[in-house]
């Protein structure tokens, strides 16, 4: 009987709950950039929707001092269309990122490190082959062509 008492207290453990995940935050200015990834520890199976909520909330006053930065987060402005920052859903290998509030282009470098730490972030999971991420208005995020697809075409 102690043992399973023991069993079930570790099992409920919030310790015991949570799953390791990176967030891949900036190092530099480059185009698109290095990134360092950092590990957090997820409350729940929610692993993708709060690795980029990680990622929004950028890295630590520790990680900063190492130099890692995250142009994400306070890009993110105005009201949302759907009550948070984003909506995420994964199907047959391809996770669809879509901004509920307006991201601000911060230009042609600081927009591919964006897109780039999210990449990296979403590609750690097996389930995601391929990432897709989209403004509020359902075009590809920083994409400035007529048709605003690239993302989704794969071609620029």
């Amino acid at each position: 009987m102690k043992e399973l008492l023991m069993a079930t207290v570790l099992a409920m453990s919030p310790v015991q709950a949570g799953h390791t995940v990176k967030v891949y935050f900036s190092k530099g200015f480059d185009i698109p950039g290095k990134t360092v990834a950092v590990t957090r520890k997820a409350p729940d199976s929610g692993v993708a929707r709060f690795s980029i909520e990680q990622l929004i909330a950028g890295p630590t006053k520790t990680e900063r001092r190492r130099g890692l930065h995250s142009e994400l987060g306070k890009q993110i402005r105005g009201r949302s269309d759907c009550g948070a920052d984003f909506q995420l859903k994964i199907k047959k290998g391809v996770a669809t990122l879509r901004f509920c509030r307006t991201v601000w282009g911060t230009g042609v470098g600081g927009d591919a490190r964006i897109l780039h730490t999210i990449d990296k972030t979403l590609l750690q999971f097996a389930s995601v082959k391929r990432v897709v991420t989209l403004a509020k208005d359902g075009r590809c995020l920083f994409d400035e062509t007529d048709a605003g697809t690239s993302c989704v075409t794969g071609h620029e």
